[in-house]
């Protein structure tokens, strides 16, 4: 009985290498799966941010196959990421425009991120189809958000030029008229406390050496001195009044036992002391 021949392998890889030359060719590209490559993710890939030094600011977030818009609540998805340096068609593209990562959204539309290259680093700003801005907002959309990670990330915005503080005028007019004008006695009534009634310290009546300027820490105020009369030795007191801001701090001192007045900053206190010595104790 003849045996049938099989064909040798030779012929049989033969017949397969020709079948395979029928087939389509399909690339690398077309039969990896879609998103952004290690270089895109190497040049865009990340978190950028309105405000990068705030967590919950409104965020955009590039990633090898998505890109992430979200804002509070709001949180938007697209899908299959693509890179694309000729995104405004025949058009010119805008300043310092770099390049558009193009996304879908399921069943809403197109996502975009365009990207910019500026002196301060990388930003993004939102493109979309009407249904996925809808879901994002007007505020999201309007935003632009900096590159937060990466050696390419944006620099803190300058802060804003902090604007001077108004600085009081300067003191004006006779120390002995001042002394006794309603401005300086309405903030030593208010000082002391409405419980306070002994006549001699709630008007600073009774004998006074003469109202004078001093300068105290950088700050110039006006000092008055004066004291119960005929018992100014254990009943006496100092103010001092800062015409430009309305602040007034005292000494008093009643049957030889002294208080402060009007809550005087803790380094104020032993100057307040010094001064209160020089009125009624230099002679002792």
């Amino acid at each position: 009985m003849t045996m049938k021949k099989h064909p040798s392998r030779a012929l049989l890889a033969t017949v397969l290498l020709g079948m395979a030359a029928c087939l389509p060719a399909v690339s690398w590209s077309q039969a990896a799966s879609p998103g952004l490559g290690a270089d895109a993710m190497a040049q865009y890939g990340g978190r950028w941010s309105t405000d990068c030094a705030n967590a919950a600011a409104p965020t955009v977030q590039v990633h090898a196959d998505m890109l992430i818009a979200e804002s509070g609540k709001r949180r938007v998805v697209g899908t299959a990421p693509q890179t694309a340096h000729s995104f405004f068609g025949n058009s010119p593209p805008p300043p310092n425009f770099d390049v558009a990562l193009m996304s879908s959204v399921p069943k809403a539309g197109a996502l975009n991120f365009l990207v910019y290259r500026e002196a301060r680093g990388q930003s993004i700003t939102l493109d979309a189809e009407k249904p996925v801005a809808g879901q994002l907002g007007p505020d999201m959309m309007k935003l632009r958000y900096w590159r937060c990670d990466g050696a390419a990330r944006a620099v803190p915005p300058p802060a804003e030029a902090a604007v001077p503080a108004k600085q009081p005028a300067p003191p004006t007019g006779s120390p002995a008229a001042l002394a006794q004008g309603p401005a300086m006695q309405k903030a030593w009534r208010a000082a002391l406390g409405t419980r306070e009634t002994d006549r001699w310290l709630v008007r600073r009546e009774g004998p006074a050496p003469e109202p004078q300027w001093v300068t105290v820490d950088g700050t110039r105020y006006l000092l008055h001195a004066f004291c119960k009369p005929h018992d100014c030795y254990d009943n006496n007191a100092i103010a001092l009044y800062d015409q430009g801001s309305g602040r007034i701090y005292g000494l008093v001192q009643r049957g030889g036992r002294n208080r402060l007045v009007g809550t005087p900053p803790a380094a104020l206190a032993p100057q307040l002391d010094k001064l209160w010595r020089e009125q009624w104790r230099k002679k002792s």
